[in-house]
């Protein structure tokens, strides 16, 4: 019997998120990646193949391409922001967090215990 837990029930012990963010230039994605888990920002990150974004920014058309980056982790958010800041080329580069609601039980453990310093 496969184990799901309702993080809604335990938000002290764990808080879970999915962090989605872009990596630019597509070639810096698996360094950010790497320093993300290397302190324990992230338990893993998944660099989606390269995209093009297109956006205005500072009233001019941008065309960029980018890697999707899907991070998972536990952190406090400002922890994760403040990191991934000092790293990123933009100025205001795209981060937003969903929490997850619930899951596999080992994999959300997994996920707090790989993250659990920084939180």
């Amino acid at each position: 019997h496969v184990k799901i837990r309702n993080v809604s029930q335990q938000r002290e012990e764990y808080s879970p998120m999915y962090l989605f963010m872009v990596s630019h230039p597509t070639s810096g994605a698996t360094s950010f990646a790497e320093d993300l888990i290397d302190n324990s920002l992230a338990a893993c990150v998944h660099a989606l193949p390269a995209g093009t974004s297109i956006y205005c920014w500072d009233g001019e058309k941008k065309r960029e391409s980018e890697t999707l980056l899907l991070v998972k982790t536990a952190v406090d958010i400002d922890v994760f922001s403040q990191r991934a800041l000092e790293m990123h080329p933009y100025d205001c580069p795209e981060i937003i967090a969903l929490e997850v609601t619930g899951g596999l039980s080992g994999y959300l453990e997994w996920v707090h215990n790989m993250t659990r310093g920084t939180s």
